[in-house]
């Protein structure tokens, strides 16, 4: 795939992520919203907001999301603008990060809520696609050089 194309792959991702981030927050703080995503008894994102399980730290669950993402967009920023180098390298390490913070969640949503929360599922998909494209990011073939930028009309020219 080329590096055009992640790059362009990478924000929508980061970005998808925030958004559901922050919805799960507004879910947290509107009892109304919760109702949104609750399908069945499995399904349903107010047993699992209900539950004695959504902090880690001390911190709510959604607020790790929201704050990963908003790390991760900055990273990209810098990744776009400076190329390969550092920038990726942080970006895949906080990505790999915040996809261990998500198989965490998700297991604790398997394993002791026995629920699942759609929003926060959307939100480690959003995860694992933004860990990926770093991670194809990383490859020589995805792009010429050190640099993963896309390229501009007159580059290419």
């Amino acid at each position: 795939m080329r590096s055009e194309t992640l790059h362009a792959i990478l924000p929508l991702a980061i970005v998808a992520g925030l958004a559901f981030g922050l919805f799960s927050a507004a879910e947290t703080l509107d009892p109304a919203l919760r109702g949104f995503c609750s399908v069945s008894p499995f399904l349903s994102c107010s047993k699992v907001d209900q539950s004695n399980y959504t902090t880690t730290l001390g911190i709510p669950d959604y607020a790790w999301g929201i704050g990963g993402f908003v790390l991760l967009f900055l990273l990209d920023v810098q990744v776009y603008r400076l190329g390969r180098g550092r920038w990726l390298d942080t970006l895949t390490l906080v990505s790999a990060a915040g996809f261990a913070f998500s198989v965490y969640f998700a297991a604790v949503e398997l394993v002791l809520i026995h629920a699942h929360c759609l929003v926060c599922f959307a939100s480690y998909v959003s995860i694992a696609v933004v860990l990926v494209t770093a991670l194809l990011l990383r490859r020589p073939s995805s792009g010429s050089g050190r640099s993963a930028r896309p390229a501009t009309a007159t580059q290419e020219a």
